[in-house]
């Protein structure tokens, strides 16, 4: 196949990529060698040298990864399929402003995009690191070296062995197809495109936000390295709080843009779901956020120095474990978020082992080392709750992962059986069928902790803490106890606290905004420099608060006893009933709201729908309308929903939530619509123009043949005769009239008709197969004449006297309809009859596309048709096509069919979520206070 001579192929990008891919990983091997021995030369004259050969090969890694980001969105965006990597990411259809979200679905990508935050957090580093530049670049080159190990598609030995995924491959060396026996397969192949699920604003911002996140976790890590390799065991401390908290601010942040992402564009009602992929990216921020209290005891007393330490590299540590987990095709069959395994998982594999095996090697090297403070920490002391707060946080994450891994478990467990055969190690764990009652059930408690320990450990004093002043804590703590428990037994009544764990955290969360509050006030005297520990105190429990009230209260106000009937199937009971059913333009009653399906509209593979929302009020008037546009998108290679986007409607104190959970089965089985179709009882009916025919309870008029009808833009193409039928239908016991126009269209290879369907008249009209036979019929009666005429000539048919006046550049023919490029002439002929002129006709002859057609004019009341079939250029003398016998009336011949089961419908779900602004409002409240927390440092 290599020697074939492939046509349009575009070669040099991708050999300027794979050049840059190389470059780079050089580049890093170069950069943490230097850097290694600029680290252990870092008190003697070669130490600048080092260290700039260092910043040499960081600089050569940092450009070629971004030459490799850029080379690949411009594959993306010219939509050069001959690379596999823009063939699997992008497609012709796929809006430009979603390329950002195809380059980072792919996982190539997604590695790309950490490795561009870690060269951007690199060059930052060079700057402001100083004395700590050479260690902590030194392990984050290393880092760096496993990450683009991961996109070197090199091979060893045989071709199954190879170390990464290039994303510069060709389309025609990863797959194996008879199409690449063609030389042309490019101009037949389209791209696969974006999963219709990312293509949401929130994917455009999220995985940049989220990544960021990711990468910067390694600072603190790479800080925790750099103080044990050099023996300076507090002097990292410093800068690695300040890093801490900024890793915190923007992992939290990606975070909670997952979940606005997942509650906006996903359908599954919520914003969290315990999936194992948001587990995963959860638990790296919860040991970070252990690892900052650790780090302000060990800055502040001296005490939980060596567990500092293993909270920053732990917290490293778990985002490479939750990488492996979502990389390695281990979480496939438990996550909808996993990528699918590209071979990478032992890669994945040697990455973890050394981040943690080499880590924890060197922890325990210097273990005896660090300085420990031989005092205890007394009870009364900020230290000890902030320390326990930390223990608990580590057991949340700690819990969390043990589930989250149970597939690890059950992998290793085979792979072992597999050694040996002789004895069944198989576990097959099984993980929790009902996750979100799983987790709720323990982290219900750690929150309570949490939330109680965060309002006492504000108002206690590093070390020991004077009795006077241990007084004055516990009467606030207890004040602010005894308005927490007033606050609890009153929302009670509001929210649906219905079990002891929901009452217990209830009051724990108002603990801590008021017992943090009160801290503020009355010790901090509103000093907003030292507030942030208790600003994202008082956001936590606020958070908690939006998560017990949007979640305990949540209503599904869609209850409609219709979806009983089965009308969907695979609809579980549940589903049945938490759904509505609303046809088209039919007002049904859902709660306190009046909603009608109104429209839809198709732009390409997206449907969008909308639902109108009326309260009424007491007197019955409208007290409030808006409309809500959820959306679906159709898989672009079979008739079926890939994704369904809800729609909300905020308010202050609540939202509604709505999605389409279903369409008809007509509409997304073809096999199924041809049943429902042949199983239609049709009835043929011929009907001239103007008379009415009676079907059912309605009378049905032909009006006319309409030539330009709506309908043929999407189903025509430019060479196709295109008739509709216009329709009038009037019920027989009301004053209502609706139209109709079913289409028939013929074209060089045959000849259809597109139906008009009255669903809420249970009617179903076509142009009938016949109808062709009397068209033929009536031109066979037609008395046809070719005549030639010159400008102002005469000619005469029948009683008719015809006169060409002239010709026309411009012409007005309701029969043609101009398309760019058309040479069209009309002519302008008189019609007269014993001496008196009754109209003017114009006839059309159109050249397009080096053909020659014609638009007739037809006169009914005469009974002529003329033709403009040529023109001679040089003599003026033009060619008419003359035909008399036209029937006065038009014929039409439709079948329809009644009591048709209507398909206009769509189901939907919507939920009610009280209080969901709390959460979001708590959440943004908890990251400001890292925020707050790393401005006030960065400004001393």
């Amino acid at each position: 196949m290599n020697e074939i001579q492939y046509i349009g192929e575009n070669l040099i990008p991708g050999q300027l990529g794979h050049l840059a891919v190389i470059l780079s990983f050089v580049g890093a091997i170069m950069a943490a060698i230097a850097y290694f021995f600029a680290t252990n030369n870092r008190n003697n004259e070669d130490y600048d040298s080092w260290r700039n050969l260092g910043r040499i090969g960081f600089g050569v890694h940092g450009i070629s990864v971004f030459v490799i980001i850029g080379t690949i969105f411009y594959l993306m965006v010219n939509q050069l399929f001959e690379y596999s990597y823009a063939y699997e990411h992008t497609s012709p259809e796929l809006p430009l402003k979603y390329i950002a979200s195809a380059f980072w679905e792919g996982q190539e990508g997604s590695f790309l995009l950490w490795m561009f935050w870690h060269v951007v957090l690199g060059g930052v580093l060079m700057f402001s690191a100083k004395k700590w530049e050479s260690p902590v670049l030194s392990v984050i080159a290393v880092v760096e070296i496993f990450l683009m190990t991961m996109i070197l598609g090199l091979y060893f030995g045989v071709e199954d062995v190879k170390i990464g995924s290039n994303p510069f491959v060709l389309l025609r060396d990863a797959v194996d197809a008879p199409i690449f026996s063609d030389p042309e397969y490019l101009s037949k192949i389209a791209g696969d495109g974006l999963n219709p699920l990312l293509q949401n604003y929130w994917m455009t911002i999220h995985p940049p936000t989220l990544f960021l996140g990711f990468a910067s976790t390694v600072v603190p890590f790479a800080f925790a390295i750099a103080g044990l390799w050099t023996r300076d065991f507090k002097g990292w401390l410093k800068p690695v709080l300040n890093w801490s908290l900024f890793s915190a601010f923007i992992l939290g942040l990606g975070i909670l843009m997952g979940g606005a992402w997942a509650y906006e564009a996903l359908s599954f009602g919520g914003y969290w779901a315990w999936d194992p992929v948001e587990n995963m990216s959860l638990v790296p921020w919860i040991v970070l956020i252990a690892g900052i209290h650790a780090v302000m005891i060990a800055r502040n007393t001296g005490h939980s120095l060596k567990i500092s330490f293993l909270f920053m590299l732990a917290s490293f540590g778990m985002i490479v474990y939750s990488t492996f987990l979502t990389r390695s095709g281990i979480l496939g069959d438990t996550s909808v978020h996993a990528f699918t395994d590209m071979g990478l998982e032992w890669q994945l594999v040697i990455f973890l082992g050394t981040i943690f095996l080499g880590s924890l090697t060197l922890l325990l090297a210097r273990w005896k080392q660090i300085p420990e403070n031989k005092k205890e920490e007394t009870a009364y002391s900020r230290e000890f709750w902030m320390f326990m707060g930390s223990l608990i946080l580590i057991f949340s994450a700690i819990l969390i992962s043990f589930t989250t891994s149970i597939p690890v478990y059950n992998k290793i467990a085979s792979v072992i059986d597999g050694w040996f055969p002789s004895r069944d190690l198989t576990l097959n764990w099984s993980t929790p069928n009902e996750p979100i009652k799983h987790f709720n059930k323990y982290q219900i408690w750690i929150a309570v902790l949490i939330s109680t320990i965060s309002g006492i450990a504000q108002f206690m004093r590093y070390k020991a803490p004077s009795p006077a002043y241990l007084k004055k804590v516990g009467m606030h703590i207890g004040i602010s106890a005894i308005a927490a428990l007033i606050i609890t037994i009153a929302t009670y009544f509001v929210i649906n606290l219905n079990t002891i764990p929901y009452l217990v955290l209830m009051f724990a969360s108002v603990f801590g905004i008021i017992a943090n509050a009160d801290y503020v006030i009355a010790i901090l005297r509103g000093n907003v420099k030292i507030s942030a520990s208790a600003v994202s105190h008082i956001g936590f429990a606020i958070m908690v608060i939006g998560t017990l009230s949007s979640g305990l209260n949540k209503e599904v106000i869609s209850r409609d006893a219709f979806m009983r009937t089965n009308i969907i199937e695979g609809f579980s009971e549940d589903n049945e009933n938490n759904n509505i059913l609303l046809y088209r333009n039919l007002p049904t009653q859902m709660g306190e709201y009046l909603v009608t399906y109104k429209d839809d509209e198709i732009d390409g593979f997206n449907r969008q729908f909308i639902v109108n929302y009326k309260r009424i009020g007491e007197n019955g008037a409208v007290t409030e309308e808006f409309n809500l546009t959820p959306n679906i998108i159709y898989d672009k290679n079979e008739p079926k929903i890939a994704a369904s986007n809800p729609s909300t409607k905020r308010y202050l104190h609540r939202d509604i939530f709505t999605h389409v959970s279903a369409l008809p089965r007509v509409e997304l089985e073809p096999e199924y619509a041809k049943e429902v179709e042949d199983s239609l009882n049709y009835k043929t009916y011929e009907i001239q123009t103007g008379e009415t025919i009676n079907i059912g309870g309605y009378e049905v008029k032909f009006v006319d043949f309409n030539k330009n009808p709506e309908k043929k833009s999407d189903n025509t193409t430019a060479n196709d005769i295109v008739l509709g039928a216009t329709l009038e239908i009037k019920s027989k016991i009301s004053d209502s009239i609706w139209t109709a126009e079913p289409v028939f269209i013929v074209r060089e290879d045959g000849q259809f008709g597109i139906p008009e369907e009255l669903a809420n008249l249970g009617l179903k009209i076509k142009f009938s197969d016949k109808f062709p036979e009397i068209v033929a019929a009536i031109e066979e009666n037609l008395t046809t004449k070719i005549v030639q005429i010159a400008q102002g000539g005469t000619f005469e048919m029948g009683d008719y006297d015809f006169t060409l006046a002239g010709f026309n550049q411009k012409p007005q023919n309701e029969n043609y309809n101009a398309q760019e490029g058309d040479i069209a002439v009309g002519a302008r002929i008189s019609v007269s009859k014993n001496d008196e002129k009754i109209t003017t006709a114009e006839p059309v002859m159109i050249i397009r596309n080096n053909q020659i057609l014609n638009a007739p004019e037809e006169l009914r009341t005469q009974g002529l048709r003329l033709r403009f079939l040529s023109i001679n250029p040089d003599t003026g003398i033009a060619n008419f096509e003359v035909s008399t016998g036209l029937p006065v009336k038009q014929t039409v011949v439709l079948d329809i069919a009644a009591n048709v089961n209507r398909s206009d419908y769509i189901v939907m779900e919507a939920i009610v979520f009280p209080g969901i602004n709390l959460f979001w409002l708590g959440s943004l409240l908890m990251l400001f206070g890292f925020l707050q927390g790393l401005i006030v440092r960065l400004t001393k």
